[in-house]
């Protein structure tokens, strides 16, 4: 299938410049049946609540940080977070703790992000608020089709480059961002050392079931394709993603990352799923209904880890603001999501958590 027809003829330049962010979701969208959960190489998994799975629920408490933030006339709460079953209120006697300046805070983008960066940039509009608040804000840069282990040591080498500052550092980490940033936690530990907490956004923590079943179609029609920032890539940006491959990784290296993760689980209902990620989002569906697009929500939650919270928004709009930079492609995407106060919010409950835990 041409990829300029996943839009329609009359938008097919327009189509062209999606598919190097959007390669696995084209490939999906061409698919004609659905891909199974598991296979041979899948590491033995169970089925389990959060508190078996040693999961910190955290979702009243990261509600409460966001609803106080949230502007009047702007969206409801309930709108932004969805309040699943489970979901306890925090004591009301808890106050506003004035975290953000306490922190150095990092974005490490997803798969393909260097590929647009001319185009949009995950968590600039962030960036920009948490700078004019005076919180000491960095990007970042991955390689867009690098593999974890090459982007661990570019992580590396950024942090090391970073100032000397005693504030610790709160990285967000998006999509395959959180892999990236996992590598370089168990390859390098003085720059994990660096590290106080990791905050995963849509990470992709277990994978993607696009990556298991259309990793070999990758290699041959995206995975060299000629985009000018950024170099052609081998098929193992991909090969990581697998959930296979990330499961094992888990089951081999989870005692060795001390670094806490929080995650913040996308999962949108209808209405607030972009249009351009319909077409994957009901190939996900046909195994989970409750997917951002791209993953699975379970498949963002890391065990031992801390649960914020259930973001109403898809797999691109909770990080990147395209509507706001790319305009004339506004119709392709549902962007209302308040992404600084999300990440805001974020950092006074790590922060609480953090002072929490045993010294």
């Amino acid at each position: 299938m041409p990829f300029g027809q996943t839009i329609g003829g009359a938008r097919t330049a327009l189509a062209r410049g999606l598919v190097a962010g959007s390669g696995l979701a084209v490939l999906a969208a061409c698919a004609p049946t659905a891909a199974p959960l598991y296979s041979d190489t899948t590491t033995p998994v169970v089925l389990t609540t959060l508190a078996e799975a040693g999961i910190a629920d955290l979702r009243g408490r990261y509600r409460a940080a966001l609803c106080r933030r949230l502007p009047a006339g702007g969206p409801r709460c309930d709108d932004v977070l969805l309040r699943l079953p489970g979901e306890i209120a925090p004591p009301s006697d808890i106050p506003p703790p004035d975290a953000l300046r306490r922190y150095r805070v990092a974005f490490v983008p997803g798969l393909f992000a260097e590929c647009l960066r001319a185009l949009a940039r995950p968590f600039s509009d962030v960036i920009d608020g948490l700078s004019r608040a005076g919180v000491d804000a960095h990007y970042f840069s991955v390689s867009g089709r690098g593999s974890t282990a090459a982007n661990a040591e570019r992580l590396a080498t950024q942090i090391a480059a970073l100032p000397d500052d005693p504030r610790p550092l709160i990285v967000f980490a998006y999509s395959k961002g959180l892999p990236d940033l996992l590598e370089l936690v168990l390859r390098r530990p003085e720059s994990a050392a660096r590290i106080a907490a990791i905050v995963s956004v849509a990470g992709a923590a277990n994978g993607s079931l696009l990556a298991d079943r259309h990793l070999t179609a990758y290699r041959q029609w995206l995975s060299a394709l000629p985009l000018a920032s950024c170099r052609s890539g081998t098929g193992e940006e991909v090969e990581d993603l697998r959930r296979d491959v990330r499961l094992e990784w888990w089951r081999r290296h989870r005692a060795a990352v001390s670094v806490p993760i929080f995650s913040l689980v996308t999962t949108p209902r209808p209405d607030r799923l972009s249009p351009v990620l319909t077409a994957v989002y009901r190939e996900l569906a046909r195994a989970e209904p409750r997917n951002d697009g791209m993953l699975f929500w379970y498949d963002q939650l890391v065990s031992r880890g801390s649960l914020l919270g259930y973001v109403n928004a898809d797999h691109w709009a909770v990080a990147t603001p395209l509507t706001r930079e790319l305009r004339a492609m506004g119709f392709l995407f549902h962007d209302t999501v308040p992404r600084t106060l999300l990440v805001e919010a974020a950092i006074e409950v790590v922060d609480e958590a953090l002072g929490a835990r045993p010294r």
